[in-house]
């Protein structure tokens, strides 16, 4: 039987100890790391960068999904989990080793960090640091999240309405793996529909509100949908029907 693993245990031990427990808690993720940072750091494909920012993702999802004992006194799982995603590019960089272990370190020691209030340690370059290789990797990484926000109607979305792939595949009824696999590849032929609403509905909010309401918009329970929300209506495929709506809402035209 599993252990319950609270995220206050992260903050208790020291760097080692807690990224051993968090090495435990996703081993699948720190093998795909293992295979994948090699190749990376050395000079890595767009798939292979596009692999490590997904595992990135999953790891960061893993960690900040944890239960805590007293969640009133953490900020919003949703915030570190923005604030992790965002030092992906930093990780190997930093990381004590080039492997999966490496970089769950470093999202540990940022996670105690930002959470849990504690000095970070992995701070300082690693000394056989290659700065060309650095920098492309930077380039690169830069590249991709604008071809992951601009060009992916799917992480379009996702961007603009705070959504990991866990929230996705909740709204999809799918599994996770499932939605990490068509950020890569694409969604199947049968999918693109329902994907297509929900980011018609995302761009509808983003281009209408300020920056960071169309997320609170979404999750924010209405009375004319009956009490629930927009991702409430999006789960239970009735995604076009709120696509209409939030059309009409903005179609000012229509007002006598």
């Amino acid at each position: 039987m599993t252990r319950m693993v609270r995220i206050e245990e992260l903050f208790e031990a020291d760097l080692e100890a807690a990224s051993k427990v968090a090495c435990e808690l996703i081993p699948d993720v720190v093998a795909a790391l293992d295979r994948l940072m090699p190749h990376l750091v050395s000079g890595g494909s767009r798939m292979t960068l596009r692999r490590y920012s997904m595992f990135v993702d999953a790891a960061a999802q893993a960690l900040t999904a944890l239960p805590a004992r007293h969640p009133d006194s953490l900020p919003p799982a949703s915030v570190v989990y923005l604030l992790l995603r965002r030092v992906s590019v930093e990780l190997p960089w930093v990381a004590p080793s080039v492997d999966g272990l490496g970089i769950v370190t470093v999202l540990v020691d940022r996670l105690r960090g930002f959470a849990g209030g504690l000095p970070q340690q992995c701070v300082r370059p690693r000394r056989d640091l290659d700065v060309h290789r650095f920098y492309w990797f930077l380039r690169s990484m830069a590249e991709i999240e604008h071809e992951q926000e601009s060009g992916s109607p799917l992480r379009r979305a996702m961007t603009t309405l705070d959504l990991s792939s866990s929230d996705v595949a909740d709204l999809m009824g799918v599994k996770r793996q499932a939605v990490d696999k068509w950020l890569l590849t694409g969604p199947p032929v049968d999918r693109t529909p329902k994907i297509g609403a929900i980011a018609e509905i995302a761009d509808l909010l983003r281009y209408r509100l300020r920056h960071g309401m169309p997320a609170v918009v979404a999750r924010r329970s209405a009375e004319a949908y009956g009490g629930r929300s927009m991702l409430d209506l999006i789960a239970q495929d009735e995604h076009e029907w709120l696509r209409q709506s939030v059309k009409e809402s903005f179609d000012f035209t229509r007002v006598a």
